[in-house]
């Protein structure tokens, strides 16, 4: 069953997610990783821990780097929600970024809390190789953002989970060497989820 998992949802990952880790890992097996990152929540770090076990580096949770909190839609299924799901997406696209249900975070709020951090690691490691393993909608708020898409743009950051994402920053901008690869979950643990 395909279940909003939010900031709400601290689940550890379940099989393909440990495939997805384990081809993240290798992928990374011949590039020199100086520091780690992950979220808080239990299947950040846990894939963190996967790729850090390969490089010998422990990963540095970071509550900022969670998820959105979906509120009342987290832990129901899709199939369920599919139209609160599709106001929630109109809504954005057409600009309106504060638009939320009960007490749910707005993108305004993730992107604060996490744009914030991210700016503060890559301060303090300047001129090192960072590798962050973060969250679908997270993602797509940070980079729509550092990209100059806007929050309203979005839907322009494609996301698979399990996906890499590899950004250059020159200390005034990102650059995007590649979005959403995937040719490391060759064998099939791919999940637009």
């Amino acid at each position: 069953m395909n279940q909003i998992q939010g900031r709400g949802i601290d689940a550890s990952l379940n099989d393909t997610g440990y495939r997805q880790a384990r081809a993240i890992a290798s992928h990374f097996k011949n590039n020199e990783l100086h520091h780690l990152f992950s979220s808080s929540l239990k299947r950040s770090f846990e894939t963190a821990s996967v790729v850090g076990e390969m490089h010998g580096l422990e990963p540095e949770p970071h509550a900022d780097l969670d998820e959105m909190d979906f509120g009342p839609l987290e832990g129901r299924p899709i199939s369920e929600i599919e139209s609160k799901l599709e106001e929630l997406h109109n809504n954005w696209r057409s600009g309106n970024t504060t638009f939320t249900f009960g007490q749910a975070e707005t993108p305004e709020v993730v992107l604060e809390r996490a744009s914030g951090r991210v700016e503060d690691i890559l301060s303090e490691k300047r001129g090192k190789n960072l590798l962050f393993v973060l969250h679908g909608r997270l993602i797509r708020i940070l980079v729509s953002h550092w990209l100059g898409y806007g929050l309203s743009g979005m839907h322009k950051v494609p996301h698979t989970n399990g996906a890499l994402y590899h950004l250059q920053w020159n200390g005034d901008a990102f650059k995007p060497i590649y979005l959403n690869r995937t040719a490391h979950l060759s064998n099939g643990s791919a999940s637009k989820v």
